[in-house]
């Protein structure tokens, strides 16, 4: 069972003296990019059983120590690289004095953060005093009130690094020896402008262009086309789920698609790390213990990289071929949310509510991501975005001319700023919520209807728009591209993914 989540980077985080993986682990969720993977490993404990990077004795730290501790954090960050992965690492109070250490004997990241940090006097590591490449981005913060680390003490640490090449940024706030919320979020905003992007991007597969047969609907197709995303560098993939489509809605533009959960099994054998998207599940015509059982099974066999987007659904005609009620769905997929968190849980379920009865009954396996998958909740609506605050985990708005808002039956959403406005507007009911931080944005970007068109100049203008969302706070995009075989989609993806400056 996984205990931290899965994604395109790595925020590997240190304790400080005598603390706690957990806590570590805890505020290096906060700390972490929106879908980076947050490992903690542990110090060593001492005689008294403390937890310790390295010693300290009356000529500062202990050399001995410390060699060994910086060769067990370089080896890490070297088997995290392996993958494939950006890696930054992250450390507090002496977590925080290890990497500066390490840092300056070759450490190789893409950048670094210590929290209250500081250099320790030590006798002479050996070997050379260097960056591994000029201008390794570092971020040192202080505490005007640490009285455990004087800030004066975290200044000259980033005076030094600078002389010997490092780029060096040190941000003072008001708070103690504490990892202090403000402080994290403002670190974390760091390491997304130092790493490249600050948007996030999950590309389709092409699943439900099933005319063309096993070129896109088959284990090859989508296992096929999956490994090639990950290489790319995107983040995540997504499918659509439409089990009993109207032939009207068909054939006026709508599309066909396989079950999610078994598109996106396929997807996991073929990757290691690349998020499995459903962009949307929809729950409010499913019985919620069978939409738990499948979501579950789904995060616990691919390890825990499994995205639950929902939406209460659009079609009339499909919620009846399906023997579900339509008025109500918005309560319904309520109800489903509800419901499906508590049998993640693993505990005994009893009660009662539409369409179902149930007496102690234990759902196992649990999924991987404690307590459950993320849910990120679909539609443009205030109910929509109310739902996503109270019971969700992101929010998926999408491009909506008044036209289609009116087909799909939720709020128009027409120019980057109709979200920017939406996004106040989520931020108020997060206020009135008791909500403390913002859901995770999702959105379908305004110029991917010209690159699904083929219009010149559609990629760079697609481009500039998620600069533009990402400055409105946007998380994440959704995109698809073009193509009647692997070989075409692949092409574009490849194009896409050099122009949003992905990393492979």
């Amino acid at each position: 069972m996984r205990d931290f989540d899965r994604g395109s980077g790595v925020l590997l985080v240190l304790h400080g003296h005598d603390g706690d993986p957990a806590d570590a682990r805890a505020w290096g969720r906060r700390l972490a990019p929106p879908g980076w993977e947050v490992v903690a490993p542990g110090a060593p404990r001492d005689a008294d059983g403390v937890r310790s990077w390295f010693a300290s004795g009356p000529r500062g730290a202990d050399a001995t120590d410390l060699r060994a501790a910086t060769a067990r954090l370089t080896d890490t960050v070297g088997r995290l690289r392996s993958g494939g992965s950006r890696v930054v690492v992250a450390g507090f109070s002496q977590g925080a004095a290890l990497v500066l250490v390490a840092l300056r004997h070759g450490l190789d990241v893409d950048a670094a953060v210590a929290l209250r940090g500081f250099l320790p006097e030590h006798d002479d590591l050996g070997g050379t005093v260097a960056p591994a490449r000029p201008g390794l981005p570092v971020l040192v913060t202080t505490g005007t009130a640490d009285d455990v680390v004087p800030s004066e003490f975290g200044d000259a640490a980033g005076e030094l690094l600078g002389v010997e090449g490092f780029d060096v940024t040190v941000r003072a706030d008001e708070d103690g020896h504490v990892a202090a919320p403000d402080s994290l979020d403002a670190a974390r905003d760091w390491i997304a402008a130092r790493t490249g992007r600050t948007v996030r991007v999950s590309l389709s597969l092409p699943t439900d262009r099933v005319t063309f047969g096993t070129e896109f609907v088959s284990v090859d197709g989508i296992a096929d086309l999956a490994a090639a995303y990950e290489r790319l560098g995107f983040d995540a993939c997504y499918v659509t789920d439409h089990p009993a489509p109207d032939t009207r809605w068909l054939d006026h533009g709508g599309h066909h698609s396989l079950d999610p959960a078994v598109a996106l099994a396929v997807a996991a054998t073929s990757t290691r790390h690349l998020l499995l998207h459903t962009h949307v599940f929809v729950a409010a015509y499913r019985n919620p213990f069978l939409a738990a059982k499948t979501l579950a099974s789904l995060d616990a066999v691919s390890g825990g990289r499994l995205v639950v987007g929902v939406a209460a659904g659009y079609l009339r005609p499909e919620f009846e071929a399906l023997g579900v009620p339509f008025d109500d769905r918005g309560a319904r997929l309520d109800a489903a949310l509800d419901l499906m968190r508590e049998v993640w849980t693993g505990a005994d379920v009893s009660g009662e509510g539409d369409g179902w009865r149930a007496r102690s009954v234990r759902a196992l396996p649990v999924p991987a991501q404690r307590p459950g998958p993320p849910v990120w909740v679909g539609g443009n609506s205030r109910p929509a975005m109310r739902r996503a605050v109270v019971r969700g985990d992101g929010w998926a708005p999408f491009a909506a001319p008044a036209a289609m808002a009116a087909a799909t039956r939720t709020a128009p959403l027409e120019t980057v700023a109709d979200l920017g406005r939406r996004l106040v507007l989520l931020d108020e009911l997060c206020e009135e919520t008791g909500r403390p931080v913002r859901p995770t944005v999702c959105f379908v970007p305004f110029a991917l209807a010209d690159l699904l068109a083929g219009h010149d100049g559609a990629t760079e203008r697609l481009a500039e728009e998620v600069t533009s969302l990402a400055a409105l706070g946007v998380d994440w995009i959704t995109l698809e591209v073009p193509g009647t075989t692997r070989a075409e989609v692949l092409d574009r993806a490849t194009d896409l993914a050099g122009a949003l400056g992905l990393r492979p």
